[in-house]
């Protein structure tokens, strides 16, 4: 292949390949020349009085694979000296920085496969040993962090309807948590604080002026008061709304805590049915593919109590489904506290009590609907983060990772 589309496909128009080194079954090594005369000094910034003084040992700089095969590059390491100034200067290279053995292009596309897994999975595709890679990534993240965060903020200043969420996820279950706040409808995570008590909440909201600055027409949430009451004093027009996936909880808790009363009452065959198939018992009946609605219908017909529970958790879904607006939404909510009372359950009387409190919250759902689902799916992707980086002790990478992670379909936008 001629010289000349080589160095059309390196890309690097400051160099120019003069020679094929060699090409192994695994490598390619070219000699390569900078195309321009001489450099600026780095202190007048002007070419005039500067002069070569010679040539140091070559370097070898490993960049992006060619047919297949690694490829590095011989560049002279030429010496420079400016007249004026009274200094000596060594050749800068932009492809590459001082001192480093990978070009940039190289470092950016191992950087870009490592975000999306390992260091050690990146390092096996590039055939590169793993801490290099690790090093490359630590380097990359605090100025990528950075760069997408404001991104998200502005986004987010400027959006109208901005719809926030806000819910936290645990570092150690039971004792420390983090409480992220997303734009639901930039999809994006703008921020992530630590800790999910009130007067962390609030701490945080007089060190970022910014947060209070912006506009949102709603914020979802779950049912923890500290939450609600945050942002009521942070945002008080704001639409504060329960989340669906939260509330719903309550009731599954509540069919399941039936479930576990009616079982110790049943035969032991009937015991065994239910106690194996009870999560069938959790998701909406016209989700269930044919052979388990079967099955589910089995387990209703062995308590009436069951079926009875069933039924109000069934009535809850299509009420959050096919409420038309909000005055038909309070109506049915009320019809279905009414069908609820009427069930003989301490975990249902319990459920309700959480229902009427919250009701204005729940009932806001229907005012405009957003949930945190999509919050859901980030905790799932930042606790494998976790379990992947083994909770990277320092602070500052742990939150920029975790801001990488959850904004990286916008990382090479």
């Amino acid at each position: 292949m001629p010289l000349q589309y080589i160095n059309e496909m390196l890309g690097l128009p400051e160099l120019e390949i003069h020679e094929i080194l060699s090409i192994g079954e695994n490598e390619v090594h070219l000699r390569a020349y900078p195309t321009a005369r001489l450099q600026p000094c780095p202190i007048c910034h002007s070419e005039h009085f500067v002069k070569r003084e010679g040539k140091n040992t070559p370097r070898k700089i490993r960049h992006l694979s060619l047919f297949g095969k690694k490829s590095y590059l011989h560049v002279p390491a030429l010496r420079l000296s400016c007249s004026r100034c009274r200094i000596g200067f060594v050749w800068a290279y932009y492809f590459v920085g001082p001192k480093q053995r990978y070009s940039r292009l190289f470092r950016n596309q191992t950087v870009e496969q490592a975000l999306g897994s390992t260091a050690a999975h990146s390092a096996k595709m590039q055939e590169t040993p793993a801490s290099t890679v690790q090093r490359m990534h630590q380097d990359a993240i605090p100025a990528e962090s950075e760069r997408l965060v404001q991104q998200a903020w502005n986004e987010a200043k400027q959006m109208e309807g901005l719809v926030l969420g806000i819910d936290d996820f645990a570092i150690k279950k039971g004792h420390t948590y983090n409480t992220g706040i997303h734009n639901l409808r930039g999809e994006t995570m703008l921020d992530l604080l630590a800790g999910r008590k009130l007067e962390d909440l609030r701490a945080y909201a007089r060190q970022h002026p910014e947060f209070l600055g912006l506009q949102p027409k709603a914020v979802v949430m779950d049912l923890a008061k500290g939450y609600h009451t945050w942002i009521n004093e942070c945002f008080p027009k704001a639409i504060r709304i329960a989340d669906r996936f939260h509330v719903h909880g309550y009731v599954i808790e509540a069919v399941q805590a039936v479930r576990k009363s009616v079982q110790l009452l049943l035969t032991p065959k009937a015991k065994e049915m239910l106690k194996r198939h009870h999560r069938l018992l959790n998701p909406q009946a016209e989700t269930l593919p044919e052979q388990e609605l079967s099955m589910l219908h089995t387990l209703l017909g062995y308590s009436s109590l069951l079926r009875s529970v069933w039924e109000w958790k069934e009535s809850f879904s299509r009420w959050y489904d096919y409420s038309a607006n909000v005055s038909l939404a309070q109506i049915g909510f009320n019809r279905w506290c009414q069908q609820g009372t009427q069930i003989d359950h301490e975990a249902v009387r319990s459920a309700l009590k959480t229902m009427r409190n919250w009701e204005e919250e729940i009932v806001n759902y229907h005012r405009c609907r957003w949930t945190n689902a999509t919050v859901e799916g980030r905790h799932n992707r930042i606790k494998a983060y976790q379990r992947r980086h083994y909770f990277t002790r320092n602070r500052d990478c742990y939150k920029a990772g975790i801001l990488i992670e959850c904004n990286r379909h916008k990382l090479f936008g």
